[in-house]
């Protein structure tokens, strides 16, 4: 009777300790979400065993809070278990809670550089998405921008064009051709193809993005507009139009000085890029406060002496010696 007292008691406090977890995510309370799954863990090992499938949600919650916190290592730790306990109740990847412990685990892959095994996951994702009885299409076409993303990186250029066209397609289906998750999938889309090098067919998907995020003024669309503004701005640049690159440009800082309320990191490149383009016009007293602003957010960012700063920093002084007249 005490027993089951005490395993009735224990089930509830590690029923409280679950219920906290996503609050705690949610506004990055990284530490004490940590503990708090960890203390999660340890009672649910106590009253379902240490197989159990209750215990994958306090493991995801370890998991993507050490990511969190940096540490990647320890973070697939928590992960990779949580995903043996998952595999083996279902034997199958269609099993409900393998879809965010693969994403989360292809998230430490990533974050760690191991574009590889970030691949494999998207492709095992994927793969358990379509085998599913009611496949959940706008999930099929995040997996499949996602992975073909990875695969641009990896300059596997046609591959990754086709799923991002999957991605297009079925995302215009669930959404619709003129919503938010349509103009991502069009910006990722001419990113990839921009990269491939058809400048033609990435301006084009750059454009109906841009299109579609300046219909409106919502601030959460400003950040991926800006991006996006940036990268056509650099199509046209290398066609030799420097006043509409010039503009895409100052339309792209603008599109980041409204998103958040401090400068990103993000909008960085553009002040470069617009601050070469400005010394090609001859107009280097306009090039300098671009520059200026783009190295407080490196150093900020990155630190004084990381190649980036660094190499800010150098385009800042040539430009201050052009400005200044020679010695007599």
């Amino acid at each position: 009777m005490l027993r089951r007292l005490r395993r009735a008691l224990r089930r509830r406090m590690f029923e409280r300790k679950l219920a906290s977890l996503p609050a705690l995510l949610e506004r990055a309370r990284i530490a004490e979400a940590e503990a708090a799954a960890s203390e999660a863990l340890g009672i649910g090992e106590e009253v379902f065993g240490a197989e159990a499938a209750e215990l994958t949600t306090p493991l995801y919650v370890m998991a993507a809070a050490r990511l969190s916190a940096g540490r990647t290592e320890d973070a697939l730790a928590a992960c990779a278990r949580a995903i043996r306990i998952a595999e083996a109740l279902a034997g199958a990847p269609t099993e409900p809670r393998l879809p965010k412990l693969y994403e989360l685990a292809a998230a430490i892959h990533e974050r760690a550089g191991r574009l590889d095994e970030t691949t494999r996951l998207y492709r095992r994702l994927l793969a358990g998405y379509e085998r599913m009885r009611s496949p959940d299409e706008a999930a099929i076409a995040d997996v499949a921008g996602r992975l073909g993303l990875l695969l641009g990186k990896q300059k596997q250029a046609a591959e990754a064009e086709l799923l991002l066209a999957r991605a297009l397609t079925t995302t215009e289906r669930v959404f619709g051709a003129r919503s938010r998750p349509a103009a991502e999938a069009l910006y990722n889309l001419g990113t990839v193809l921009a990269a491939a090098g058809r400048r033609d067919d990435a301006a084009r998907s750059l454009r109906r993005a841009i299109g579609i995020l300046t219909e409106g003024d919502a601030r959460a669309d400003r950040g991926i507009l800006a991006l996006a503004q940036h990268n056509l701005a650099t199509l046209v640049e290398a066609e030799g139009r420097a006043d509409e690159a010039e503009d895409l440009y100052r339309r792209a800082l603008d599109a980041h000085a409204g998103a958040t309320r401090v400068d990103p990191p993000e909008m960085r490149p553009t002040l470069v890029r617009l601050g070469n383009l400005l010394e090609a016009k001859g107009r280097v007293d306009e090039a300098i406060p671009l520059y200026d602003h783009a190295l407080s957010l490196a150093e900020a960012d990155l630190g004084p002496d990381h190649e980036v700063t660094r190499g800010i920093r150098a385009f800042r002084e040539a430009a201050a010696r052009r400005k200044s007249p020679p010695a007599c």
